[in-house]
């Protein structure tokens, strides 16, 4: 990630956003080592968006070690936002459709996994917004079955947008 912020740096560039959540957990190191750019932070971006939209719990669909960091759930928590995580058979779950699904072709399996434990949790929670805070998992999953009216946010989206937003400002 250096060599790239560092090359995207020699070219002028002065936000950068970078699409993998998990990533994140590298974000403060990477901008202390690179002041002269803004590097997006993608849990921050989420964070406000959902907060501005006043949207006031979701299920979070993402990767184990995402869990582990606890920065979503930390961010969300600043705002009032309630933040539901799946049950650790269902993390397995996604990490599956991620694994064995999306990154392995399997498309049609990711999307049966995901929406399982997608479906169970807004069932659960009674939570309508779903966070999609893996690049993978937005690929195979489109709905909640049973719940058409589940909101499904994709982080990445989110971040492309702010990124566009500050091009326009310096613009």
């Amino acid at each position: 990630m250096t060599s790239g912020i560092e090359g995207l740096r020699s070219h002028g560039v002065a936000s950068i956003a970078i699409a993998c959540n998990t990533a994140h957990a590298w974000h403060a190191k990477l901008q202390r080592s690179h002041p002269d750019v803004e590097l997006l932070h993608i849990v921050e971006e989420t964070a406000k968006y959902l907060a501005a939209q006043r949207i006031e719990a979701v299920c979070l669909l993402a990767t184990q070690g995402t869990y582990s960091l606890g920065f979503y759930q930390a961010a969300l928590a600043q705002r009032g936002i309630a933040c539901h995580l799946p049950m650790e058979p269902e993390r397995e779950q996604v990490m599956r459709g991620i694994r064995d699904g999306v990154k392995a072709g399997d498309l049609g399996l990711a999307t049966r996994l995901f929406a399982e434990v997608a479906r169970r949790m807004v069932e659960r929670h009674g939570c309508d917004s779903l966070l999609l805070a893996c690049t993978e998992i937005p690929l195979a999953l489109h709905g909640v079955p049973g719940h058409a009216g589940a909101r499904l946010v994709d982080p990445a989206d989110v971040l492309a947008r702010a990124l566009a937003n500050r091009a326009y400002e310096m613009g």
